[in-house]
């Protein structure tokens, strides 16, 4: 496999975590690699937005070191501890307010429907959009509902958003990138899915037309919690070694990106170092 034949760069989450993306970015563009399209989950969707929109690894940085994120998004949210809309401003200020489709580079922002435990991916329509449903991690930032269904973030279902890049571009090997800590197989236990869904039961999902209370979120929340996490490898997997790096340390990017660099340079070298053996 030659990734300098092309690939898909499948970005997780992380919260803080993520940020070891910028450092994947940078080890990537080093060694002459660009991606031919971007998937991204939650914080590898912000990552994954701003490599689509041709943001050097050095910019996206710089903007990491020079925001912080708990003054943007201190307000409280509807059934969320904060209010991510500030944020998503931010971005989109700082981004020119894209559509997906006008990016530079191809991307693909993921999200997962309550209503149904299907993921989804978003390859039009205003970046940002997209974003606010692909970053609303539960009780964390609100869910996002639409006509279709009740959104939120896809990584406690799958880490690493391969199923949906393959999907999207069957012929391409994908990279992915896991900095986050996948929910515990625990919660798809029989036992334990068998008690999440009898408290789903008990609180009522409702309808696809109801009004989303508290309650009906609560119920939807227990219900998704017990569907098992997707676990389908990638051709290249990059998994940095942050060690004890909280998720809610957004101080600490350029510590990750380092990580993210260091880690990502050898997967890749021991790659490129294969790619010219089998060539010869």
């Amino acid at each position: 496999m030659n990734l300098a034949h092309g690939f898909t760069l499948a970005l997780g989450g992380g919260g803080a975590r993520g940020y070891a993306h910028i450092g994947v970015a940078r080890a990537l563009a080093a060694r002459g690699l660009h991606p031919d399209r971007i998937v991204g989950t939650s914080m590898g969707a912000i990552i994954g937005a701003g490599m689509a929109a041709g943001r050097t690894p050095d910019e996206m940085e710089a903007a990491a070191r020079g925001m912080s994120v708990y003054r943007l998004v201190r307000r409280r949210g509807r059934m969320a501890l904060f209010d991510p809309r500030p944020l998503l401003e931010w971005m989109a200020a700082d981004l020119g307010d894209p559509r997906i489709e006008d990016l530079p580079t191809p991307l693909g922002v993921t999200t997962f429907d309550l209503l149904t435990g299907r993921p989804r991916l978003i390859t039009s329509g205003r970046l940002v959009d997209a974003l606010a449903m692909s970053i609303a991690v539960p009780l964390f930032f609100p869910p996002c509902r639409d006509a279709d269904g009740v959104w939120c973030d896809a990584g406690p279902w799958e880490g690493v958003p391969v199923s949906l890049a393959r999907a999207w571009a069957p012929a391409e090997p994908v990279v992915g990138v896991l900095a986050d800590i996948p929910k515990l197989g625990i919660f798809a236990t029989p036992v334990s899915a068998g008690l999440l869904r009898a408290v789903s039961a008990r609180l009522g999902t409702g309808t696809a037309s109801d009004r989303l209370t508290a309650r009906r979120y609560l119920a939807l929340l227990a219900a998704r919690w017990a569907d098992p996490v997707v676990h389908e490898p990638p051709d290249v997997l990059i998994a940095p070694r942050l060690g004890w790096l909280s998720a809610l340390q957004y101080s600490r990017a350029v510590e990750a990106a380092a990580i993210g660099e260091r880690d990502a340079g050898s997967v890749l070298d021991a790659q490129l170092g294969q790619g010219r053996a089998n060539a010869a």
